[in-house]
């Protein structure tokens, strides 16, 4: 699915990519993450080699690190959590809190930095519009403080309108928190709104 793909990304910068359907960009993402193994090839982290990284490392090491938006923020979603559950589940398994209500002194703020409120915190995915589901998306990735997030076209599923609201809450974040993104897009406008560098798959 992807061959002979190489590129960097700098702290702090933000890398498009962008290229048509069915050409990789997603799988990419994923394996960056490790939800696919891949087959050939290096993938360094922080000077660290981890595409042979054993998975239970990988995961104890640099899972909190590298976070990801996905494209369509219903699927991704739990329908059976409530929104707390949602953005509290990283915390709950990467061991920083032990219990789920231990969880709310930072899934609160948290809602309100995505431009949610405290009050939607017990509804469920299926009560939100897009752009306030792909909202809790954001919050699940970066409940974590990564370094690195892939955002997998976090707003072709969403509308217009809403579109320029998320891109703006993601560079706010960039600045913010000092984040490097991966954006896999479609669309060049935004891609160049966002993106230090660009890079295209075939």
């Amino acid at each position: 699915a992807v061959d002979d793909v190489s590129f960097s990304i700098a702290k702090g910068e933000a890398m498009g990519l962008v290229g048509e359907s069915g050409c990789g960009k997603s799988t990419l993402g994923k394996t960056l993450m490790r939800l696919h193994d891949p087959t050939d090839g290096q993938i360094f982290y922080d000077g660290t080699e981890i595409a042979n990284m054993p998975k239970k490392e990988f995961k104890e090491k640099y899972r909190s690190d590298i976070q990801m938006i996905f494209q369509d923020p219903y699927a991704s979603l739990n329908a059976r959590m409530t929104v707390r559950d949602i953005i509290a589940e990283p915390l709950i398994a990467h061991g920083i809190v032990k219990k789920k209500e231990d969880a709310n002194e930072l899934v609160y703020p948290m809602l309100e930095w995505v431009g949610l409120t405290k009050e939607h915190a017990n509804r469920y995915a299926h009560e939100f519009s897009g752009g306030q589901r792909q909202r809790v998306g954001i919050a699940r990735a970066l409940i974590l403080k990564p370094e690195l997030v892939i955002c997998d076209e976090p707003i072709s599923a969403l509308d217009v309108s809403i579109q320029a609201q998320v891109i703006n809450l993601l560079k706010d974040f960039q600045e913010e928190k000092g984040l490097s993104y991966l954006f896999i897009a479609h669309d060049l406008s935004m891609v160049r709104y966002v993106s230090d560098d660009v890079g295209v798959m075939y």
